[in-house]
């Protein structure tokens, strides 16, 4: 036999319980920030700030070369960015790829090209 104190014991936890699933309920779930979301969105910045490095290079060789490198890659352009950046999920140096942290590059005509970096969400951030 259960006590009258048990009792509400326990429907004092399940007031609470409920309380708990009707906020996060009302906050919906990309509300609440996850300590990976929040890792990723700050490995995103550390890579745009990694990829202004990787444009100060290329702008580097463009100026040297009077045309755009034929890639963005650390045996190109290291002479010219020094150290080379990291990839900030890998740590492994930056190169062209399609993970987050990647470098996606296209040269253009002449001096002009494309520059970017992968973002988690795999969007593509381009360097200003």
């Amino acid at each position: 036999m259960r006590s009258r104190r048990s009792g509400i014991a326990l429907a004092a936890l399940a007031a609470v319980v409920l309380g708990v699933a009707l906020a996060v309920t009302a906050c919906g779930a990309k509300d609440i920030q996850t300590p990976t979301g929040n890792i990723d969105k700050a490995k995103d910045v550390a890579a745009k700030g990694e990829i202004i490095m990787v444009k100060t290079g290329v702008a580097a060789y463009a100026a040297t070369n009077s045309a755009a490198p034929p890639t963005a890659t650390q045996d190109v352009l290291g002479s010219f960015v020094d150290p080379w950046p990291k990839n900030p999920w890998t740590q492994a140096p930056m190169a062209p790829g399609k993970q987050p942290g990647d470098l996606v590059y296209a040269p253009g005509a002449g001096t002009d090209y494309t520059l970017g970096v992968v973002l988690a969400d795999g969007s593509v951030y381009n360097a200003p």
